[in-house]
């Protein structure tokens, strides 16, 4: 008898996850609020950069983030609340702020990414169509101090053969002209990849449908219902939802839904900004990180996607015009040539944890309920793997191959007070 899998959630990590189980025989329904990608999953940069995969909690933050607080067009910015929620979370974040928590994280993303390029190769060769880049990526620098620290991050990637190669400023402007005279160092990273993401989106739900994925759209779960340790169904719209197992991949909404499952998981969101210029002044052929701004540079079909900036306390889709004009500023610091026009801007909630690695695994105390949420930055990016990791667990290969390993760090029982028997929130 066909096992029935009900995914919340139809973002990039969600739709990945229902590719894979579809592909293993599982008779899978998707469940979501909105339409397909509907929120972060397709307004992003579209890197797949595990070169660039670290937790956001790094050592230097809490004094970054001091002086920036100021500054409302800064790269990131956290907003006054008294949530008890937010304020939770902030305290969690600020405490990993440390050398331990950040090497922990790094070599936790380094397993994790071992496998993410040849994944989305095999996308293309199992009939997903997107558009997809292979022109890696460069990052670029105002000082060379700058592209040392980061590539100081990087190296652990070098194992995984993700290198992180510098470059002097003329170097870079040989390889990218339209960057300014104010760039003075670089790193080229020839493995890393984009994509369009909406294209993604729209291609992985078309493979699924292919394989007979049941989509819901319009759909606001309401409640989970269980017996004991094992969840027998979903409440969505006017509809309840059985199935043998249900996976949590809904954003920034899936704390929300643990909570509805018993065991609340702290994912709080984190606002990006981003707008497509399509004026052709500016041509690239990478993507391109603008170093000291944090600011991603996509080259699209007719387009350049400009993206950045990390905002905490706001869990709406507003736009703040100041944050706009903080990424147009920066890139014209780098682009001489980028026009300082404003642009037409949307925002995505990024799903953040306070440890700055994903959630992916059994939610405790349920039996057949997993989590695959909480991947910040780096949704994209990780979304395959994470889709493995929760296909291997399904199945219960988990336990006697070398993926175990690789998820251990991502567990959502780190979330739990041993002391108190209570979820960490």
């Amino acid at each position: 008898m066909t096992e029935k899998a009900v995914i919340v959630g139809a973002g990039m990590v969600g739709l990945a996850t229902a590719y894979r189980l579809a592909r293993d025989g599982l008779a899978v329904t998707v469940v979501d609020t909105g339409r397909s990608g509907a929120g972060a999953s397709t307004r992003n940069a579209g890197w797949i950069v595990p070169v660039m995969s670290t937790p956001v909690p790094a050592p230097g933050m809490v004094g970054k983030a001091l002086r920036w607080m100021a500054r409302k067009d800064s790269p990131l910015h956290i907003r006054p609340s008294l949530r008890p929620d937010h304020v939770r979370f902030m305290a969690s974040m600020l405490r990993h702020c440390n050398s331990r928590d950040y090497q922990h994280g790094i070599e936790a993303l380094v397993a994790l990414n071992e496998r993410t390029v040849s994944l989305f190769d095999g996308y293309q060769q199992g009939g997903v169509r997107f558009e997809y880049h292979r022109t890696g990526h460069l990052l670029v620098f105002r000082t060379r101090d700058a592209m040392h620290a980061h590539r100081a991050d990087f190296a652990p990637m070098e194992r995984i053969g993700h290198t992180a190669v510098p470059l002097s400023g003329d170097e870079v402007r040989d390889l990218e002209p339209a960057l300014g005279p104010y760039v003075q160092a670089g790193l080229q990273c020839t493995q890393e990849r984009h994509v369009d993401p909406a294209t993604l989106i729209e291609g992985l739900e078309q493979r699924c449908r292919d394989l007979g994925v049941r989509f819901l759209h319009g759909r606001h779960v309401t409640g989970i219902r269980s017996e004991g340790a094992l969840t027998t169904s979903v409440l969505a719209g006017d509809e309840e939802i059985s199935g043998d197992l249900f996976v949590l991949a809904a954003g920034v909404h899936s704390g929300a839904l643990s909570r509805l499952a018993g065991f609340p998981l702290p994912i709080q969101p984190g606002k990006g900004y981003g707008f497509d210029d399509t004026s052709g002044s500016v041509k690239l052929r990478h993507s391109v990180y603008l170093g000291e701004a944090k600011v991603a540079i996509t080259p699209l079909s007719g387009r350049l996607r400009f993206a950045g900036t990390m905002e905490f306390g706001s869990s709406d889709s507003t736009v703040a015009p100041h944050r706009v004009r903080g990424i147009i500023q920066s890139a014209g610091e780098y682009l001489p040539d980028f026009p300082p026009a404003q642009q037409q801007a949307w925002t995505g909630l990024r799903p953040m944890t306070p440890d700055g690695l994903p959630v992916i695994g059994p939610l405790p105390g349920k039996d057949n309920v997993f989590v695959a949420s909480g991947h910040g930055m780096l949704g994209v990016t990780l979304a395959p793997m994470t889709a493995e990791i929760i296909a291997a667990q399904v199945k219960g290969e988990e336990r006697d191959s070398d993926i175990a390993n690789t998820a251990r760090p991502f567990s959502p029982q780190r979330f739990a007070r041993r002391d108190h028997g209570k979820p960490v929130r």
